[in-house]
This record gives structure tokens, sequence and C-alpha cells, in this order.
């Protein structure tokens, strides 16, 4: 059976989640394939990071949808007042940080790991900015909300508020803090939400 794009992805990915460095070679090896084959499937190492951290993102975001479901169905807020979009995101982001193959990834490759989660032109960064905006809209319509801004601009202001905290160390020197993103974001989101 031949080796398709997904299967180097979630090989990649499960590296990722190991803590190990993802080498093209070992990975070819390990799939029975060429190096020339691998990259034809998904590209250079960077692009394949990109897409591998987008199958884990996808992976965590769909356990959060459903740690949601079965602790409060259909429900737009939680008994809290939280909404489900910020309440998604926000355990998302809190299992993300706690994840130590990602966290291995940034302390062991900095610039490649930022490049891979950020860049517009990749795999992850437009991925979840359209994941975001699917959360965002999914509440906006069954919650009866308006928004005071467009719900596009709304979810890029999420991604990129939520880089900048969450990365902070990494792009400015900064101390990054999961709380702190997760207070800012929900404020940015709960900010903009009228009710109809």
């Amino acid at each position: 059976m031949p080796v398709v794009p997904e299967d180097v992805i979630r090989s990649a990915a499960l590296v990722i989640e190991s803590g190990k460095r993802v080498d093209l070679g070992a990975l070819a090896t390990e799939l029975h394939i060429s190096r020339v084959t691998l990259f034809r499937r998904v590209g250079n190492r960077d692009q394949l990071i990109s897409e591998a951290l987008w199958w884990l993102t996808e992976q965590s975001m769909a356990a959060s949808v459903g740690r949601w479901r079965r602790a409060h169905g259909n429900a737009v807020r939680n008994a809290g007042g939280e909404l489900r979009s910020m309440w998604i995101i926000n355990d998302h982001a809190a299992r993300t940080g706690r994840d130590t193959g990602f966290q291995n990834l940034l302390d062991d490759e900095p610039i490649t790991a930022l490049r891979a989660l950020t860049d517009p032109g990749g795999a992850m960064q437009p991925r979840l900015i359209a994941a975001v905006r699917a959360l965002l809209d999914n509440d906006i319509r069954e919650g009866g909300f308006r928004l005071s801004v467009d719900l596009d601009t709304l979810a890029y202001a999420v991604v990129r508020l939520g880089e900048s905290i969450l990365y902070a160390d990494l792009m400015s020197g900064r101390q990054s803090s999961i709380p702190t993103a997760s207070v800012l974001v929900t404020a940015l989101v709960e900010g903009v939400l009228e009710a109809d």
C-alpha cells in the first residue's frame, strides 16, 4: 500500500508528541520510502512540522469539544457563564501547554517551531484561524449574538493575540502565560459580543 501524505504527517506528529526531533531520514526509513519520496509527499521539514502540529491541534481541539459536550451538551454557555468557544480554545491551550512533546519542540527548536506555528502561509495558522472562526460562528448563531466587528477579523485577532502571549518568550523575551492568554482572549471576544 503506497504511503500517502497523511501517513507521513501522522508519523511526524507522533515523533513530536514523543518529544523527539523530527528526522526526515529516520522517518523515511520507518515508512519504507526514500527521502525524495517523502519530500514529494509533504515538502520540506518545516512544512512537515507545520502539518504535524496542525494534526496534533486537530486532535486536541476535538478532545476539547468532546469534553465540553460530555459536560454541557450543546449549551452555548456553561453554568459559570463561560462561552463554549472560549472554553474549548482555553482547554486546548492549557492541554497544549502541558504537552511535553510540544514543549520539547519549542525548547529545542524555537525558530523552527515559531515558523511552523505562526507562518501565515503555513499549515497551522490559517487552519487555526478557520477553526476558531467556526467555533465562534456556532456560538454567535446558536447564542443569538451579534458582533461589533466582523467574524473573520475576530478569529484572526483571537489567534494572533493568543500567539503573542503563548509564545512571548520566543517572540519578545517576555514570560509566556496560558492563564493570561485565556483571560485576554476571552475579554476580547466577550467585549465584541452583543445580545440580539
